[in-house]
């Protein structure tokens, strides 16, 4: 039973929970974002590639620049606030193009290494190491909420059971940086739906994201569910009782792990209305055995009341004819499709395929259709279904001639219902 409703301070959090969960040798590997990389490697968590690291100058000088991919990010392993992160795009092997279209060569990314590597960045100015990794593609449902940057999801996790969470928006006035102290906005997420709630912006409820018309309440979060998991995993492999765990969403990765801290900031219960002290007292000695069960007391403990109808009307339950949006390697797509509970597996049009570049399986499977048994290529195929995202092996045909593109078939219905009297009113289904 908590104890207090008043807000987790500083000096508590401290005495209560970081002394009490984080043994120092584990604040020092969160502290080092090589260290903390190399370890969620090591446990299979999901996070971005590691192309390289260096340790001194003749580590620079003697690196072969033209091993690095299109696009990449250099880091300092002791940055703080997002410092030192220097993006490049467009290499070539000897030359590309950094923040605002900046043409960078191989000189000036290794004037930017030394400068970290002597401890430019680092929080007392002591001499750091410096590794690039694989550049983060912002999820396309970002693309309406933000000018430019990489938003994050930070969730606190304690004893397995994540128990707030805030989706952290880079703004007009924060640089694309998704730093609060910098002028991002901290969006609270109910833990059960991941909709979120309330947002704060230099330290002031909002109601609106800066710049626009759009509310910050009532946006729902793609794979909340994973993030909700991989979040748990992250803490886990951290070896951190109580940890802040950053997580982004890529593009065509998904969710990937960010950073650890060992010392998450407090704004995020201005975020979330809420305080993190009398959640906190409700899971701290608990035993959690498992990933499942910490993200299920989360769902079951934190959830909004409010939200809850919500989220079982528009997650589980499927009309006939539902819209979904296929995700392709250079652009994604948005189509009617039919939910038929009487298709084993989904079919989609062979000019969608070809439209959206869809990956071959190079597997061909038979299947029953009105014209008798036929042989059909095979397609990898992602798509998002009333807010969840699903993967799959499709068939594929010419539909041209029929009403939908795509057809759901049950082995993509797991955990929904279907209403087969939900036929919007003038559509004809065959």
């Amino acid at each position: 039973m908590a104890v207090s409703n008043s807000l987790l301070g500083m000096n508590a959090r401290n005495y209560l929970y970081i002394q009490k969960f984080n043994s120092k040798r584990n604040k020092q590997v969160a502290d080092d974002k090589l260290l903390t990389k190399e370890r969620l490697l090591k446990f299979g968590v999901p996070t971005n590639s590691f192309l390289a690291k260096f340790s001194s100058l003749h580590d620079v000088r003697e690196f072969d620049w033209k091993s690095l991919p299109t696009d990449f990010a250099i880091k300092p392993s002791h940055g703080y606030g997002g410092r030192g992160i220097f993006v490049v795009r467009k290499w070539d092997g000897e030359k590309g193009s950094a923040g605002k279209g900046k043409p960078v060569d191989i000189l000036e990314l290794e004037r930017v290494i030394f400068g970290a590597l002597d401890g430019e960045h680092s929080l007392n100015n002591l001499p750091d190491t410096v590794f690039i990794e694989e550049r983060i593609r912002s999820h396309s449902f970002f693309k309406k909420y933000i000018p430019k940057g990489v938003p994050d999801i930070r969730l606190i996790v304690c004893n397995m059971v994540p128990v707030m969470a805030m989706m952290r928006l880079p703004t007009i006035y924060s640089e694309g940086k998704a730093n609060l102290h910098m002028g991002a906005l901290g969006v609270g997420i109910d833990l059960r739906t991941g909709i979120t709630t309330s947002a704060v912006l230099n330290n002031k409820q909002v109601s609106v994201i800066p710049g626009g018309k759009i509310k910050v309440h009532g946006i729902r979060i793609p794979d909340w569910d994973k993030i909700m998991e991989i979040a748990v995993q992250a803490q886990q492999c951290s070896k951190l009782g109580f940890a802040g765990i950053d997580i982004v969403l890529d593009e065509k990765l998904g969710p990937l792990v960010l950073e650890v801290n060992a010392r998450p900031g407090l704004g995020i219960q201005i975020a979330n209305q809420a305080s993190l002290r009398t959640r906190l007292e409700r899971i701290a000695d608990l035993k959690v055995q498992t990933v499942s069960r910490g993200v299920e007391l989360a769902k079951k403990l934190f959830a909004e009341e409010s939200l809850e109808e919500v989220s079982e009307q528009q997650s589980t339950l499927l009309g006939v004819i539902e819209k979904i949006t296929i995700f392709g390697n250079d652009k994604n797509k948005t189509v009617r499709a039919k939910v038929d509970t009487g298709a084993y597996r989904t079919s989609i049009d062979s000019d969608l395929v070809e439209e959206l570049d869809l990956d071959s399986h190079h597997k061909l499977i038979q299947v029953r259709s009105g014209s008798g048994r036929q042989k059909r290529r095979t397609v990898k195929l992602r798509f998002k279904m009333k807010g969840k995202e699903i993967e799959t092996i499709a068939t594929y045909t010419p539909r041209g001639h029929l009403r939908f593109p795509v057809i759901i078939g049950r082995k993509d219905m797991g955990g929904f219902l279907v209403d087969p009297k939900s036929i919007p009113e003038g559509v004809l289904v065959k």
